[in-house]
């Protein structure tokens, strides 16, 4: 069927097809044109020659007869017309017949007054019969007859006899009127160019509005050709389409697809699959429940936009595609029907499914690899501990000398060697087992003054070394703070460490804490080592990441330190930030919020809100 559409449409649109319909439109015009014209130049001559034969009064009266009559034969022949067609084309050909009706009844009111005396016999005859039947004809024309509309068959009929009757009298009267006025009023000749002057207008008005007739049917058939064209591109492009475009009814069953759907679906063509499938939510939809959800959607004017789905093949076999729809409405708001497409998207599923299947085994590769190496840390602590405590024994030559100066200088090496390793393990081990969520939390109230302290106590010897001071900056009034203090050394000693390894002798590292408005507190390691390129800074912040410069490489680590850091800081609900600048130093930075610092009513510290602004006092600790 779509393709014989097709084939007519495109024979429709042949060139040679479209210039004979132009031409026929031409013909069609000069012929009216000419006729016309004739007319016109026929009506000129018969009224000279009636001019000279009798005068112009007689003429016009017996014109007006003669229009009455023409008037009637128009109503007579319309009404028979009206019979013949339906539709439309007999409401326009009814509507015609009223006109005509008007214009006859404003006719005799015009020539009733004109009439002179010696015809008001004519004139009484022409009202009396001619005016009640087509009074009659004209109520009938509006109302109808006992309920029937004017439209049907039998008040058609009736009219029809009527006007037939009308009309035989009209021309008995046509024939006597004549010659009364032939008789009567010859001396009213003078009347005879008005006449001649009303019916060249009429004729011109009828002519010009047959121009606008050919005109307006031209231009209607120039559009229906151009829709056609359209049609024809439309349909080109919805046949070739790559995806699949469908029209369904409100009921659900197929009104068209295009081929592209078809194939989509299994079916050979879209006629197969329109012979095919009853429903889409019988034989499209895998769950009738979603279809029946679909149409309460578009039938509120509500749109489906990449709604991702499975839909039954022809042998069965499920397929993915996403359905994109929206409804057709009437003028009254009425659902017409669906229409949308639907979208191949078993390459986009496919895709997800591979990438969750890959996101799921690099999870647990991690998983893995972190309980490898929580396992190795604590195989390996084991024989470090008895490394580090024999090593120690030989150091301090408990059960006696060792002989040789030589030995025990080794066995302090082997210690601070396997100090070294331990630490190195502990890191390791600790960010497997955050990892992992192993790790736990041991929080109590810590006071931050004797942590920091006790980190400088256990950092004094390597920063006497490295020729580095120590210096802390406490508020004397401090909130209490809640935290695992282990883990809280833990992140200043790797902080202070790492700073120490990268701060030139003379150098300083300040260890401060800051209360922030909000009542979260700052605990801040501020150095003026070698600092870190701001490019750079992403790459140290990243797990085992270590600026390569020839002075990082002169200082061991694994590169976990700040890792390490990050990672507590985040157990304890805190933030981490890093700031430097090359050749001035480095600002680490541990945010912790509010919630750390809230249980302040222990440690009566009610007073630091009206204190904000004045000069608080600081322990200041520095280690040399």
């Amino acid at each position: 069927m779509i393709a014989q559409k097709l084939s007519n449409i495109a024979w429709k649109m042949r060139p040679s097809n479209l210039l004979k319909r132009q031409n026929n439109y031409i013909i069609a015009i000069l012929i009216l044109t000419l006729f016309v014209i004739g007319t016109v130049r026929y009506v000129q001559v018969t009224l000279s020659s009636i001019e000279e034969s009798i005068p112009l009064k007689v003429v016009e009266d017996s014109q007006a007869m003669t229009d009455i009559l023409y008037n009637i034969h128009e109503i007579t022949h319309n009404i028979a017309i009206a019979r013949q067609v339906a539709g439309t084309e007999r409401e326009e050909v009814i509507e015609l017949i009223r006109g005509n009706l008007t214009d006859i009844h404003v006719l005799l009111t015009q020539k009733r007054v004109q009439y002179g005396f010696d015809n008001l016999i004519g004139t009484a005859a022409i009202y009396g019969v001619l005016g009640t039947a087509l009074y009659d004809i004209q109520q009938w024309m509006q109302e109808g007859i006992g309920g029937l509309p004017p439209t049907s068959d039998v008040v058609l009929s009736t009219a029809l006899g009527r006007a037939e009757e009308a009309l035989e009298k009209a021309e008995e009267l046509n024939d006597h009127s004549n010659d009364i006025a032939v008789t009567l009023l010859r001396d009213q000749a003078n009347q005879v160019d008005v006449f001649r002057d009303a019916v060249l207008l009429v004729l011109l008005g009828l002519a010009g509005l047959a121009g606008v007739l050919i005109y307006y049917i031209y231009n209607r058939r120039v559009s229906e050709i151009a829709l056609e064209r359209s049609e024809l591109k439309h349909r080109r492009i919805y046949e070739n389409a790559t995806e699949g475009i469908f029209q369904v009814y409100a009921d659900g069953s197929l009104m068209d697809v295009n081929p592209a759907l078809a194939t989509f679906l299994g079916y050979s063509s879209s006629e197969d699959m329109k012979n095919t499938v009853s429903t889409l939510a019988a034989d499209v939809y895998d769950n009738p429940d979603i279809a029946l959800k679909h149409l309460m959607l578009l039938s509120k004017k509500q749109y489906l936009i990449d709604e991702i789905y499975q839909w039954k093949r022809k042998d069965g076999t499920m397929t993915w595609g996403a359905i994109n729809a929206h409804g057709v409405f009437d003028d009254h708001g009425r659902l017409l029907y669906l229409e949308g497409t639907l979208t191949d998207m078993n390459d986009r599923v496919r895709g997800e499914v591979n990438l969750r299947k890959a996101k799921e085994m690099a999870e647990l590769a991690n998983r893995a690899k972190s309980e490898f190496l929580a396992n190795m840390s604590h195989e390996l602590r084991t024989p470090l501990n008895a490394i580090i405590g024999f090593s120690e024994l030989l150091t301090s030559e408990a059960f006696g000398s060792l002989g040789h100066p030589n030995y025990k200088e080794y066995s302090s090496d082997i210690h601070g060697a396997g100090r070294h390793l331990l630490g190195l393990i502990n890191d390791v081990l600790d960010v497997a087992k955050i990892e992992a969520g192993q790790l736990q939390l041991s929080e109590r109230k810590i006071d931050l003054a004797s942590v920091i302290q006790s980190c400088f106590r256990m950092l004094s010897v390597r920063a006497l070394e490295a020729g580095v001071a120590l210096v802390a900056e406490v508020p004397d009034k401090l909130p209490v703070f809640i935290g695992d203090e282990t883990r809280i050394k833990q992140v200043i000693v790797n902080l202070v460490s790492n700073a120490v390894k990268f701060t030139n002798k003379g150098g300083s590292i300040t260890v401060a804490v800051v209360i922030r408005e909000d009542n979260g507190l700052d605990i801040r390691v501020t150095d003026t080592g070698i600092g870190i390129a701001e490019e750079d800074i992403p790459r140290v912040l990243d797990r085992f990441g270590q600026v390569q410069t020839s002075y990082a490489r002169n200082n061991e680590g694994t590169g976990l330190g700040l890792t390490l850091v990050q990672m507590l800081a985040d157990v304890h609900g805190a933030t981490f930030t890093l700031e430097s600048e090359v050749d001035v130093g480095t600002v680490c930075t541990l945010h912790f919020p509010p919630e750390r610092t809230m249980r302040m009513a222990e440690a009566n510290w009610n007073e630091i809100s009206a204190a904000e602004g004045s000069e608080q006092g600081f322990q200041h600790i520095r280690l040399n």
